[in-house]
């Protein structure tokens, strides 16, 4: 941000930016049903992680709504109907739903590729079909480890993107929006029409205060030709923490829709027999439904919720003492890993850090796959060759890019991603201080004696250790250390049932953690990290909301923290706690 002091930053952002100004939209606002958040964690870890379930228990009913619209139907046979011609099927997003628009596409890839050992002679065709699905996040696949700020400002980004995915007539093209305040996924999206594509956009939010608030949004909604699905789900559990409620539903909902589409495709085109071989593929929709409201349900009583505060506990009680936790998973190592990345710029948490950067800070969390060694690991997160962004300076002129980014454009080619190590290989940096401890994750019973062979051969450089078992358990004991998450989950085609228990469980880890150790106030997110305009407005209504300031006071004041600090301190604490301090509130007060 280029400006003389933070006054004349503030009095921009507040004349300028008012697209930005995001407090009528419902998803950034504080849901009262975490009011206390805070405050009853502290005191109960089981009461606080069961208030947070509370923010997902409409999720069923919003999904079960949109199941049966017109619009919804029709995505189904629009997705059945692009299989059977063979053409693209790419979800685009951005951020928290970027990320899950990955695990949507490799989920689909795995699904189809192993069903080639079962039915060697449809090979090619399986093959086919599992490379029609794809997907692509603002700023590329190096966003999954860390975000690309202000990527998503750029509507001329997204259909650039769109350009080069090759995407044209017959394909579809999903965008997967929150507000509708990231231009790059209304530009993918108005750009695929304009190509002829089937276009669908799910958004989180009221149409009417979208249309009515933000500029950005209007233009997507004006176009009578794009297909557009509510999944309008509330507030976040926590205010703004679009990576919970937001992402779940739409994972939810894009996955039901795959799911049931493939089995359509089955049925017309595999024999009695081949159905028999493969099994159960897809349930009705509103089966999607019911069991998402069993897993809130079982998640929230008896031996999931008991081992669901344990689990928070011995993260908190880790960085509590200034430790690191390492997860240790081969079979769902991309939902990890979204989890993982995605608490830097909710928390300010130092991101993920290239293995041979010896001077970064550490990240607290990290993934590794104890199977194979990086290069092979990455291939296995993404299941398609990695897709950066080798644009160069002249792309950036010719896109509108700011002075900024043509001045130093960030590295997120296709060969960045590799430079963060999630292989088997050794890693000193992730004992480097203790307490380190080194988590198994075994769910559904995927901690094979190989990935168990790992553990115990990298324990001894670590603090201690500990097997985190989720879902179906096997009745073994895999070591003398474990926490039970016991939920029954259904499997079917793509495991959706399991990619959502998952995304729910470790979205509940990682944020009631962060609330235990006071880095939630209430409900709000106040260790908020502003890597965008979006996460500027949220942390000055923060500021204002919690110091009793006007809106403009509080931006004032946060740019004064923000260009008062140097670089290197970023992740010191967020510049909203900073703010609040000099303002007089003390954000380890009583959360009552």
């Amino acid at each position: 941000m280029n400006y003389k002091d933070y006054k004349e930053a503030s009095r921009n952002f507040i004349e300028n930016e008012k697209q930005f100004h995001l407090g009528v939209i419902p998803t950034e606002q504080p849901n009262p049903k975490t009011r206390n958040l805070s405050a009853t964690i502290m005191k109960d870890t089981q009461a606080g992680v069961k208030m947070i379930l509370s923010a997902d228990e409409d999720i069923a009913k919003v999904a079960s709504k949109a199941f049966e619209t017109p619009e919804f139907k029709r995505f189904v046979d629009d997705i059945k109907t692009a299989l059977d011609n063979r053409k693209q099927i790419v979800f685009s997003s951005v951020g928290a739903s970027g990320r899950m628009a990955i695990t949507i596409d490799a989920a689909w890839r795995q699904y189809w590729t192993s069903l080639i050992q079962k039915l060697p002679n449809r090979a090619q065709t399986l093959l086919d079909i599992a490379n029609l699905v794809s997907s692509f996040t603002t700023g590329g696949d190096r966003a999954l480890v860390r975000s690309v700020e202000n990527f998503e400002d750029y509507m001329s980004f997204g259909r650039e993107q769109v350009r080069e995915a090759g995407i044209g007539e017959g394909d579809i093209l999903v965008g997967l929006a929150e507000c509708g305040l990231s231009a790059s996924i209304n530009g993918s999206v108005l750009e695929a029409q304009e190509r002829g594509c089937t276009t669908y956009y799910l958004y989180c939010n009221p149409k009417e205060i979208l249309v009515k608030h933000l500029d950005r949004v209007r233009v997507v909604f004006e176009n009578e030709e794009i297909i557009k699905i509510s999944l309008f789900v509330g507030n976040m559990a926590v205010a703004g923490s679009t990576r919970m409620q937001v992402t779940t539903v739409e994972l939810l909902a894009a996955g039901a829709a795959m799911e049931l589409a493939a089995k359509r495709w089955l049925e017309e085109n595999l024999n009695e027999d081949e159905l028999e071989a493969i099994g159960l593929v897809a349930f009705d929709l509103q089966t999607y439904a019911d069991e998402f409201e069993k897993m809130n349900k079982a998640l929230s009583t008896g031996a999931a919720l008991e081992g669901l505060a344990k689990a928070v506990e011995y993260e908190t009680e880790t960085y509590t003492n200034n430790g690191l936790i390492t997860y240790v998973t081969h079979d769902y190592l991309l939902d990890i890993l979204t989890d993982t990345t995605e608490r830097q710029p909710t928390f300010t948490l130092p991101p993920f850090k290239k293995f041979h950067d010896k001077d970064a800070l550490v990240s607290w969390a990290y993934v590794k796959d104890p199977l194979y060694p990086n290069r092979v690991a990455w291939q296995h997160v993404f299941r398609r060759p990695i897709k950066g962004l080798d644009w160069t300076v002249e792309d950036y002129k010719r896109l509108g890019a700011s002075q900024d980014i043509i001045n130093n454009p960030p590295k997120i080619g296709s060969s960045e991603v590799e430079e963060y190590y999630i292989g088997n290989e050794d890693d000193p940096s992730r004992y480097s201080r203790k307490p380190a401890n080194l988590v198994v994750l075994d769910i559904n019973g995927s901690a094979t004696p190989e990935v168990m062979e790992y553990f115990h051969k990298n324990l001894p450089n670590y603090s201690g250790g500990v097997v985190i078992r989720i879902g179906n358990i096997p009745n073994t004991k895999l070591y003398e250390n474990e926490i039970h998450i016991p939920v029954e989950v259904p499997r079917t085609s793509t495991d959706i049932m399991t990619h959502l228990l998952i995304k729910v469980v470790f979205n509940l880890l990682s944020t009631a953690t962060m609330a235990k150790m006071g880095r939630v106030w209430g409900n709000w997110m106040i260790q908020v990290l502003p890597t965008n305009k979006k996460l500027i407005d949220r942390s000055t209504r923060i500021i204002a909301n919690l110091a009793g300031i006007s809106y403009e006071k509080a931006n004032e004041e946060f740019f004064k923290s923000y260009y008062g600090r140097k670089p290197e301190e970023e992740y010191r604490e967020s510049y909203v706690v900073e703010t609040l301090r000099r303002l007089g509130f003390d954000p380890n007060q009583d959360r009552e």
